[in-house]
């Protein structure tokens, strides 16, 4: 039974930084992250989203322990994305619902599969924010509340 048939959302509520990040600035129009390369890609990610250390994670999901126990309960089976941003590990934002203190079961989905096609988490990650023809060039990211759709997007662009 996969994350997204034992954990069904109905919907994302707006995104909610965890308390201790800065505040996003102000975010830039949905589909148009890609037009200058994979750098305003990771921009718009951070801003929008946020791009968060483990302890910033592990807090607002009410993780405990020291840092290294904490990345273990977030990457432990391995369906979170955590990026490397300069020397820093980071666990891009898009990827949590806040409100319910969890990770989304479909980005789960997608990042199973991304790396089952042998997709480094960076390139997951901005295959998130890169505008898609066949979602009217809307990104996936913008598309995370449809189940149906990004997961039938991801099987396309991964091929299974």
């Amino acid at each position: 039974m996969s994350d997204r048939e034992t954990q069904r959302h109905s919907s994302i509520p707006p995104r909610q930084a965890p308390a201790s990040a800065p505040t996003p600035g102000p975010s830039r129009s949905p589909g148009t992250a890609d037009t200058a390369g994979p750098e305003t890609q990771w921009q718009a990610m951070e801003r929008e989203d946020g791009l968060y250390t483990v302890a910033q994670i592990a807090q607002q999901l009410g993780f405990g322990g020291g840092p290294n126990s904490m990345a273990r309960q977030l990457t432990g089976k391995g369906r979170i994305l955590v990026v490397k941003r300069g020397e820093q590990f980071l666990y891009p934002g898009f990827q949590f619902d806040w409100g319910s203190e969890r990770v989304l079961p479909t980005v789960k989905d997608v990042v199973r599969m991304g790396r089952q096609a042998g997709w480094a988490d960076e390139r997951i990650a901005l295959w998130f924010y890169t505008s898609n023809r066949c979602l009217s060039h809307k990104r996936p990211v913008d598309v995370r509340a449809n189940e149906e759709e990004l997961i039938a997007l991801a099987g396309e662009e991964f091929g299974q």
